[in-house]
């Protein structure tokens, strides 16, 4: 499937024309031009797809009355939007199938428009996950977890938090090659969640996640959600938690004539990342976006992970350039078709995927490195 977003007049966002996102898909630009406001955007319109799929998949097993209402009112205020819509705004996002087949999800007018029921064989089953920027509170918080019953830091980090609790459970261990580290995971009888980094060569005792730098506390919840929806989380579970314990406490189970088994329905993530860099050195930031992009290609064989990035690193975006072109086996890869990269400028977006001279497909950086040669042309200029 092929997925597009439409946005016009939301916040600084003024015209952004059925841009395709893609298996891996960056935004980059200045401070408070509208990154993350396109990315949760998406990822808000990821959802109400994924709410279409299953009232289209319930409407197909006999549920003709969808069990699920969303406002959405309550959806924007919630997720701290509502001063960027208004009547004026509009925002599609599309999905077309492989057959040539498109859905559209539409806020027009101030208004959710109702999504059309989606044929059987276009059905599929989606997860959405959203990792804020401020998930570095997440080491603290989970520690002092007893005495933030009823405490509220927004919408997004309680979303980060939620997934970083799932992917906790059980005992286990991440390696974090990027920054020599690896993070072990256990559970004490009658304690909070215990997280240990312990470096790959020993070179110090292990330490507390809480008591870690400030690049660990930020990159390794990243990571660890970004493995567990690769290959730990279960569908099938998600499945029976949202639907059918809502269709038993509802009486509707007796009515329930599955239309096919929701495990054999194609299986889509769609993560979204701010700011991945946040405290790390530039080599770590590269580093890390190799082992996400190696991590997402190699999930498991019942789904698809689907990246999108929001980023202020240059580091990042000349690291794709190597990604695109490596061929050594054991590295992260990436092809013009599954790699989307834009730059927000003045509300629209920039395509940033050129080829160069010699035919190869690239990431132009050129603009987002100019900032480096000024600062040398005012040091050259300097009389020292």
């Amino acid at each position: 499937m092929k997925e597009y977003i439409t946005i016009k007049n939301f916040g600084p966002l003024k015209n952004i024309e059925d841009l395709e996102l893609k298996q891996f898909t960056v935004l980059i630009g200045e401070s408070a031009i509208g990154k993350s406001t396109l990315m949760k955007v998406v990822a808000m319109m990821r959802y109400l797809y994924k709410m279409a799929n299953i009232r289209s998949y319930l409407y197909r097993s006999k549920i003709t009355k969808s069990p699920f209402r969303i406002r959405l009112d309550s959806m924007m205020k919630r997720q701290c939007m509502t001063k960027m819509f208004s009547k004026d705004s509009l925002i599609v996002y599309r999905v077309q199938t492989d057959d040539g087949r498109s859905y559209e999800v539409r806020i027009e007018n101030g208004n959710l428009k109702k999504t059309e029921i989606i044929e059987q064989k276009h059905l599929m089953f989606c997860k959405n996950s959203f990792i804020s920027e401020n998930r570095n509170i997440i080491p603290t918080w989970t520690q002092t977890s007893w005495k933030n019953k009823g405490a509220t830091l927004g919408f997004y980090f309680h979303e980060t938090n939620d997934d970083f609790g799932s992917a906790s459970e059980g005992d286990k261990e991440l390696v974090m090659d990027f920054v020599g580290m690896k993070m072990v995971i256990t559970h004490p009888k009658g304690k909070p969640t215990r997280y240990q980094i312990i470096p790959a060569d020993n070179r110090h005792t292990p330490i507390e996640l809480n008591e870690a730098s400030s690049g660990i506390q930020t990159s390794a919840p990243l990571a660890l959600i970004v493995d567990y929806f690769s290959k730990g989380f279960s569908f099938k579970e998600a499945f029976n938690r949202s639907v059918m314990s809502y269709l038993y406490e509802t009486e509707n189970l007796s009515k329930f004539k599955a239309a096919s088994e929701p495990t054999e329905l194609p299986k889509n993530v769609f993560i979204h990342i701010e700011e991945p860099e946040l405290s790390l050195f530039p080599d770590a930031q590269c580093q890390l976006i190799e082992g996400l992009i190696y991590t997402v290609t190699h999930a498991a064989a019942d789904r698809k992970l689907n990246l999108m990035l929001a980023t202020h690193s240059p580091y990042i975006l000349n690291y794709f350039n190597i990604v695109l072109n490596q061929t050594k086996e054991g590295r992260a890869k990436l092809t013009p078709e599954n790699l989307a990269v834009y730059r927000i400028f003045e509300g629209e977006t920039q395509d940033l995927i050129v080829r160069d001279e010699n035919g190869h497909w690239i990431v132009d950086t050129y603009d987002l490195s100019e900032m480096m040669n000024a600062i040398y042309r005012e040091y050259v200029s300097l009389d020292v």
